[in-house]
């Protein structure tokens, strides 16, 4: 049974179409990146998967669950969204941070528990934060709250991994740390991954599949199938050098132009 398939969906709203007519499908286990320009519906096609929208035509299956049966599945889904920088003078520590993501799973006259605190310890001990639990959130640095955020959406032991442009706003050598962490979460977990970037290089090493998304599906397919220099001029506005490194292509972006 495929984890995800999209057949022939549309996505509209505030009179806007968000993806239209938009078919893949994914295998249990299948690290897919996701690349677009601004606007192109990545973020729409994320929270589709989630059962947050809803197709206006087609049909939508995740895990076996199909239209309203979406709300059932979205507790075996852990989704990072695009960072929003957590103030300073919030007063939530990051293990109860953490256990923000356990609630869709408690019902509404349940609080979390021992077994939700242990869920938390051990998601922030997976993305290297076991020693940070009782910090101020939002005294991390820009890398620690997006590993906080992957635990977040780590603490039910999800089997999809929804990431909204994940390394955003961080350093370089943050991106490197965040990038190499969900590659070995994915290959250790065993999950299905859809991993939102504009850097196609930072997704190379990774993924199984790339997806060109605008509104409509551009490409398909493995990196090479996906990297041609036509492709990637629609994304990036500017002429570009796809260059192999070890049995992978890597882009190199000249300047952009109108």
């Amino acid at each position: 049974m495929s984890a995800i398939r999209f057949e022939h969906v549309t996505v509209a709203f505030q009179r806007a179409v968000g993806i239209e007519d938009l078919s893949f499908e994914l295998e249990p286990g299948e690290f897919l990146g996701i690349i677009g320009p601004n606007g192109s519906g990545k973020t729409t096609l994320l929270r589709t998967v989630l059962g947050l929208l809803r197709p206006v035509a087609g049909s939508v299956t995740v895990l076996g669950g199909r239209g309203r049966g979406l709300v059932e599945v979205r507790r075996r889904i852990g989704y990072v969204p695009q960072r929003r920088p957590i103030e300073p003078g919030f007063p939530v520590s990051v293990l109860d941070a953490v256990m923000m993501g356990t609630y869709a799973g408690l019902g509404l006259l349940r609080r979390p528990g021992k077994r939700e605190r242990e869920l938390a310890h051990r998601a922030l001990a997976a993305v290297g934060l076991g020693e940070a639990g009782d910090h101020v959130a939002g005294h991390l640095s820009g890398g620690q709250q997006q590993r906080l955020l992957l635990a977040r959406a780590l603490v039910q032991e999800p089997e999809v991994l929804l990431l909204d442009e994940p390394t955003a706003g961080v350093d370089v050598a943050s991106r490197r740390q965040i990038v190499e962490l969900v590659r070995r979460l994915h290959r250790e977990r065993g999950l299905t991954t859809l991993y939102v970037t504009h850097d196609v290089n930072e997704i190379v090493p990774c993924v199984d599949k790339v997806m060109f998304l605008n509104r409509t599906l551009r490409a398909f397919g493995s990196c090479a199938d996906v990297t041609s220099p036509k492709m990637l001029k629609e994304l990036y506005g500017s002429t570009v050098v796809v260059v192999e490194r070890e049995g992978r292509p890597y882009v190199l972006v000249g300047d952009r132009h109108g």
